[in-house]
């Protein structure tokens, strides 16, 4: 039996989806220490909606200074990029995406690629697969 929490979470998810939601494709892949990852052959790639998000980080990289050494400090910019699927999206994969695994966004400029750097499964059912940016040859 599902609560009025659930019920209002998969409204709440298929608005949210509707408004912002993309599709993908999810390129399952074999990690190999010293080799580029390939294709894994037990594992199907398949198209999934989720959300992608992309935005700017910064951080300040800070040493060891002693007095007047070494002031001021360094910063780096950076992208944090995520792309999030709602439970029953993850329920219908048939697999669980794993860490190396290629995300391709087809709807983008350029087929934006992106490799699985974590995996963050929230409480509700849902993924957060935190992305790093790969260039892929075609």
């Amino acid at each position: 039996m599902t609560s009025p929490f659930d019920t209002l979470d998969a409204l709440a998810s298929g608005a949210v989806m509707e408004g912002f939601g993309e599709e993908a494709v999810l390129i399952p892949r074999r990690n190999s220490q010293y080799v580029e990852a390939a294709v894994d052959a037990d594992r199907m790639a398949v198209k999934v909606r989720g959300i992608f998000s992309a935005l700017a980080a910064a951080s300040d990289l800070r040493g060891q200074s002693r007095g007047g050494e070494f002031t001021g400090t360094t910063r780096l910019v950076s992208e944090q990029t995520a792309f999030w699927i709602a439970a029953p999206q993850v329920a219908e994969l048939g697999f669980r995406p794993a860490k190396g695994d290629l995300v391709r966004l087809p709807e983008r400029c350029g087929s934006l690629c992106y490799a699985i750097a974590a995996i963050h499964p929230t409480s509700m059912g849902d993924l957060n697969l935190l992305l790093v940016r790969e260039d892929v040859a075609e």
